[in-house]
């Protein structure tokens, strides 16, 4: 019985990683709970962020803010490493990457070497998902072993 959910599990990943494999909508926006706390308001720190999903001018852009008042971190949806992994991606100029994990989270992380296909290799990660379990059920190491199923 193990061996058979064993397979239908490998069986149906890609049809998984497939089916995320869409355009960003708006269905993004709402409260976002963290697996580690990052700053916030005056410096304090927080395990939830705002996340807005838009466009501005051409560029479709994911507003990351720590308040309604807050200045966002705006990321911009990189066409070509969407179609590449699969999933929507984001970057920042300073250099952030936010992946989309599922329908309500994502992986954000800094890949050591840009340059390198090895993006398993990170300076810093969070994980931000709109359910507080999964969000506190996260690890590094599931990060480690997300990046590189993708």
């Amino acid at each position: 019985m193990i061996t058979v959910l064993k397979h239908l599990i490998v069986l149906l990943m890609p049809c998984l990683l497939f089916s995320q494999n869409e355009q960003p909508t708006e269905a993004i926006n709402g409260t976002y709970h963290l697996m580690v706390s990052e700053r916030g308001i005056g410096s304090k720190l927080t395990k939830e962020k705002l996340f807005q999903y838009g466009e501005m001018g051409t560029d479709k852009v994911l507003a990351v803010a720590a308040c309604q008042r807050c200045a966002p971190a705006l990321y911009k949806y990189q066409k070509e490493e969407s179609e590449a992994m699969g999933v929507p991606v984001f970057y920042n100029t300073i250099g952030l990457y936010m992946i989309t994990y599922d329908h309500e989270s994502f992986v954000m992380m800094v890949p050591a070497n840009k340059k390198s296909k090895d993006w398993t290799d990170f300076t810093y990660s969070n994980f931000y998902s709109k359910s507080i379990v999964k969000a506190e059920a996260m690890t590094k190491q599931k990060i480690i072993d997300f990046i590189m199923t993708l």
